[in-house]
């Protein structure tokens, strides 16, 4: 949502990892050893945390220091400048439970998250009042998922046939 998140806004964190962290594996029954299957699409999303607001926003500064070639005058001699960043992203600072926190940092370290707005009413009743929201109960979606409800068509594999050298 780029640097659209305020203030008092809420929002929810989605989880995805890749099959490298995610590997699909299988079991041995002769001697109880584990292999990786290859091959496989084993990436998987899910939302992680719901409902957390938001309590500061920060776009984070890029530094410019002030160079001429010109001998320095009293007026000129400034401290480098600081503007903000024109990219799109911006720092959000959440408040959450101390679990939440140490969900969102594995999931920063091992995985790619993203931050989903929600919407404000949400989060209060008609009368304005704020109201606890219920979680969603997703389950989280992998390949199969995507195939079997959503009709996503399912990769094919190609055969590369490579010339004899």
């Amino acid at each position: 949502v780029g640097t659209l998140i305020k203030t008092g806004d809420y929002v929810d964190i989605v989880l995805g990892l890749t099959g490298d962290k995610f590997p699909v594996v299988t079991l041995n029954p002769q001697d109880d050893s584990i292999t990786v299957v290859a091959g496989l699409n084993s990436t998987s999303v899910k939302l992680l945390i719901e409902g957390m607001q938001v309590i500061g926003t920060i776009r984070p500064p890029t530094t410019t220091a002030n160079r001429t070639n010109a001998a320095p005058s009293a007026s000129a001699a400034q401290a480098p400048s600081t503007t903000l960043t024109d990219d799109g992203q911006e720092l959000v600072i959440l408040a959450v439970t101390a679990q939440q926190a140490e969900l969102i940092k594995y999931a920063q370290i091992d995985g790619d998250i993203s931050l989903l707005l929600r919407n404000s009413r949400d989060f209060v009743n008609e009368n304005g009042e704020p109201v606890i929201s219920l979680p969603a109960g997703t389950t989280g979606v992998i390949l199969k998922t995507l195939v079997d409800g959503y009709g996503v068509l399912r990769p094919e594999l190609v055969e590369a046939i490579i010339p004899a050298q």
